[in-house]
């Protein structure tokens, strides 16, 4: 089977794009995983698309460049208007407006940073987010181990902003951003980066593991 190559797939759609949206296409990237060198074997690359105007019209175009698309599985992410982004929530844009790579314009252009308002209410809501997920899951989940996974890896971005809204540095990997921090951030980050051996934990592993991490959504709300 042919391998995969970022930059030749990524070529390939920033032609099709041109092709087919001309002028109406304002910006073009990409931000997770393969912008922070952590991509696995199966991992998605997070399309990032902004049209000057967006219609239903214009995805059923997008779904047939993606459905022409070498290795398709693989493409995935956000599409949206120019004005959709701009009027887009501040509490969200922390990761799109710092991680994004730019092909094709600036997506610097087009949304401004978060302020430290915004920042942390995102934290906020990230938390109570993930409390929640964490206590449902272990609840009602059937593969809790898959779901501790999953869990485990949007505590990442938590920590990301906590760090950048003490220190004002933007650390774009887990493993960069472990030697910034301590604690029981340093156990959760360290989790993180090690989540896959989730699969080879025991029972009682899995639940200590559920523990930690909403105690420490609720620690953190309480400050």
């Amino acid at each position: 089977m042919k391998k995969f190559d970022l930059q030749n797939w990524l070529e390939i759609l920033q032609t099709k794009l041109r092709d087919v949206f001309s002028e109406n296409l304002l910006f073009l990237g990409y931000h997770g995983s393969y912008t922070r060198q952590e991509a696995a074997e199966n991992s998605d690359v997070d399309v990032v698309i902004i049209l000057k105007e967006l219609t239903f019209e214009d995805l059923r175009k997008y779904k047939t460049i993606v459905d022409s698309m070498p290795f398709k599985e693989k493409c995935c992410g956000f599409i949206s208007g120019k004005d959709e982004i701009i009027n887009w929530s501040k509490t969200d844009v922390f990761q799109f407006y710092y991680e994004t790579k730019s092909l094709y314009g600036n997506i610097k252009d087009l949304i401004t940073p978060p302020s430290k308002t915004n920042i942390k209410t995102s934290i906020k809501m990230g938390l109570e987010n993930l409390y929640h997920a964490a206590s449902h899951s272990f609840l009602y989940d059937k593969d809790i181990k898959q779901s501790l996974i999953n869990l485990y890896k949007m505590s990442f971005f938590i920590l990301q902003q906590k760090y950048f809204l003490t220190s004002g540095k933007y650390i774009p990997t887990k493993k960069e951003l472990l030697e910034y921090t301590k604690g029981t951030d340093s156990v959760i980050l360290n989790t993180s980066i090690n989540r896959e051996s989730i699969h080879r934990k025991n029972q009682q592993e899995v639940e200590k593991l559920y523990q930690e991490l909403i105690e420490w959504c609720a620690a953190n709300l309480k400050k």
